[in-house]
C-alpha cells in the first residue's frame, strides 16, 4: 500500500546462535515446574531489533501492537496451525520419520508459524547498546533442548537405552523431569555432567578457527520410540554444539552419543527449550 513504509532497514539481533533448522520453544510444563522450584529462571531467547531511518519513533501503544500482530492475538486460535491437541507427542512426517508435535503452551500467542513475543515482558525502546551484550551474556546460561535421533544399531527396551546412555528416563509432561532435577541421583545419571571435548565442526571449520573447547552436558533423559528411533532431552553449558554431540563429527567430538550405543547416529530434529538464568 501506498505509504506503508515507516523504514529503511531493520536487523535484527538475536540472543544466542542457533542453526536455521532449530525451533524455539519454551520448556514443557514438567520443566518449567521443576525450574521454578530450583529458583532457575527458564525464558525464550532475548533479542533487539534494530530499525533504520525510521519515519516516526513508536509510542508504547505502537509497541504493544507490534507483540500482538506477531502472536496474531487480533485473531482467534488457528485450530490448523502449530498446535496438536490430543496427548500424542510424536508423529510421522511425509518421509515415515518421526516428528515431534508442539502443543500451544510451549509457544507466546498464536501465531501458526509458532512465532511469539512474551507480552509479560513488554517490547520497549532501548539504545544502542542494548544489542552488544547479547551474545557475550549468553555464554554464561544454560541451554535445554530436545531432539529427536535415529541409530543404525536396534534397541529393544527403553532399559536398553538408558544404561548405553547412563542416563535417566524422559518422563511423560506433567511429571518432574530428569533434565531440570539436580537432586536425580539414579545410577543411571551420575555421569552427569558429562564433560565432552569438542573440536570445531567441519561444518563451521571454514568460518571458525580450528580449536579443542571443553564443554558439558549437564544432564540427559532419553525414552525409546522403536528400534532405532529415540527422543533426548538435555541441558547443556552454553557454547555445545548438539548436533556433534549426537553423531560425533567423525570422531571430532568426545564422547557422543554414536559411540556410546557403539553405531552411527544422527539427529533429525532439534528445538532449543529455553535458556536457563
Amino acid at each position: 500500500e501506498k505509504g506503508a513504509v515507516v523504514y529503511g532497514l531493520c536487523k535484527f539481533h538475536a540472543s544466542g546462535r542457533e542453526d536455521m533448522d532449530v525451533r524455539m520453544l519454551l520448556p514443557p510444563p514438567s520443566v518449567a515446574e521443576a525450574s521454578v522450584k530450583s529458583g532457575a529462571v527458564i525464558t525464550g531467547r532475548p533479542f533487539v531489533c534494530e530499525i533504520f531511518d525510521a519515519h516516526k519513533m513508536p509510542t508504547v501503544r505502537d509497541l504493544e501492537d507490534v507483540a500482538k500482530a506477531i502472536n496474531c492475538q487480533f485473531e482467534e486460535p488457528n485450530e490448523n496451525g502449530s498446535s496438536c491437541g490430543g496427548e500424542k507427542e510424536v508423529q510421522l512426517d511425509k518421509n515415515g520419520w518421526p516428528m515431534t508435535l508442539v502443543k500451544p503452551e510451549r509457544y507466546h500467542g498464536n501465531n501458526p508459524r509458532g512465532v511469539g513475543v512474551d507480552v509479560s515482558v513488554p517490547l520497549s525502546l532501548v539504545s544502542s547498546k542494548a544489542f552488544s551484550g547479547l551474545q557475550s551474556e549468553t555464554e554464561e546460561k544454560v541451554k535445554l533442548y530436545g531432539c529427536v535421533c535415529h541409530t543404525s544399531v536396534p534397541i529393544t527396551s527403553d532399559e536398553e537405552l538408558l544404561q548405553k546412555l547412563g542416563c535417566s528416563a524422559w518422563n511423560k509432561e506433567g511429571e518432574e523431569d530428569a533434565t531440570a532435577n539436580d537432586d536425580d541421583d539414579t545410577p543411571n545419571s551420575r555421569i552427569y555432567p558429562l564433560k565432552i571435548q569438542q573440536s570445531t565442526p567441519l561444518r563451521v571449520l571454514h568460518r571458525r578457527s580450528s580449536d579443542v573447547r571443553t564443554r558439558y552436558i549437564l544432564s540427559l533423559s532419553a525414552c525409546r520410540i522403536d528400534d532405532h528411533w529415540f527422543r533426548l532431552r538435555m541441558s547443556t553449558s552454553a557454547g555445545t554444539y548438539v548436533k556433534e554431540f549426537v553423531h560425533g563429527d567423525c570422531g571430532r567430538t568426545q564422547p557422543n552419543i554414536s559411540s556410546m550405543l557403539g553405531g552411527r547416529t544422527d539427529i533429525t530434529e532439534l528445538d532449543c527449550e529455553g535458556i536457563a538464568f
